[in-house]
């Protein structure tokens, strides 16, 4: 197929645009810089998802379309005109060109209840509630934290570990489900060669294992090779107070309060759409980590 994929160039985008190509489909990737980086075998189109008539131009002669673009942090504008603006003019551009599949990037925990909580949960359900009443062929993705190589959520863990003692937010029992970005490319790939069995659902995209985040550092130290680390349980809501300072910071001091209120509200994944209709038999974290 032809696909045209927003947001190829992200971490988790350039992992899924690598996919498609792998298996076959012809993937132009929009880019808003001459240059950007690309994976091999995708061609590039100069566009921005907040310029509606670029998206109408990059979609024309498109089969299908893959929209991934979204920010975690920005300005209240930014939000709405990335998270939620971007993925309308995505639809519109489809309809404009006659597109009818269409694959969206959403979150776990992006639904009607945790919207008022945060701009990004509030945007991106914007974004999904668009995406569902759009008309079209559409299958939507819920990812837990996406973990890989050299990136992802877990990275930034990963760089925590470094510290001869971990600050945790919170009592550290929140559960996470975190998932290989291998896993998140396959589950792309399969869903858009599967239209009549995926179309109109919602998958989420997690691991085999849901752990408390304090299980979640002390199995990240065990896969990484590090020595687990002491912990230290701030309460969460110092830590917001904290935040309105560390959101200056780098990595991985750089928190934000909103980031704060989703990284304790957890997330755990029902694999079983997952295993069924697609085919994706998730990697656990130790295991992808040896690959």
């Amino acid at each position: 197929m032809r696909v045209l994929a927003t947001g190829g160039t992200g971490y988790v985008g350039s992992e899924v645009v690598a996919q498609l190509v792998g298996a076959g489909h012809d993937v132009r990737a929009l880019v808003r810089t001459p240059g950007a980086k690309l994976a091999a075998g995708a061609e590039p189109v100069q566009g921005d998802v907040t310029d509606a008539d670029s998206l109408v131009h990059a979609a024309a002669g498109m089969d299908a379309m893959v929209h991934m673009v979204a920010i975690l942090d920005g300005s209240d504008a930014q939000f709405e005109a990335i998270n939620a603006g971007g993925a309308r003019n995505a639809l519109a551009a489809a309809k404009a060109n006659g597109i009818e599949r269409f694959l969206h990037m959403s979150a776990i925990g992006v639904n009607g209840e945790n919207a008022p909580l945060t701009r990004y949960w509030r945007t991106k359900w914007a974004a999904k509630q668009a995406v569902m009443e759009s008309g079209l062929r559409w299958t939507a993705f819920e990812p837990s934290f996406v973990f890989g190589h050299g990136g992802g959520a877990l990275a930034v863990f990963e760089r925590l570990l470094r510290m001869p003692v971990v600050g945790v937010i919170g009592d550290g029992r929140y559960r996470h489900q975190p998932v290989w970005i291998e896993d998140v490319g396959r589950s792309y790939v399969a869903a858009l060669e599967r239209p009549d069995l995926t179309a109109g659902k919602v998958y989420e995209l997690g691991g085999p294992q849901a752990f408390t985040f304090d299980e979640l550092l002390d199995e990240l130290a065990r896969a990484t090779g590090r020595p687990r680390r002491r912990k230290v349980h701030v309460p969460v809501g110092l830590m917001k107070a904290q935040a309105t300072v560390l959101k200056y910071f780098p990595e991985p001091l750089k928190v934000t309060p909103e980031q704060i209120v989703m990284l304790v509200a957890g997330g755990e994944c029902d694999l079983g759409p997952m295993r069924a209709d697609l085919s994706v038999e998730p990697a656990s974290l130790a295991g992808a980590y040896t690959r």
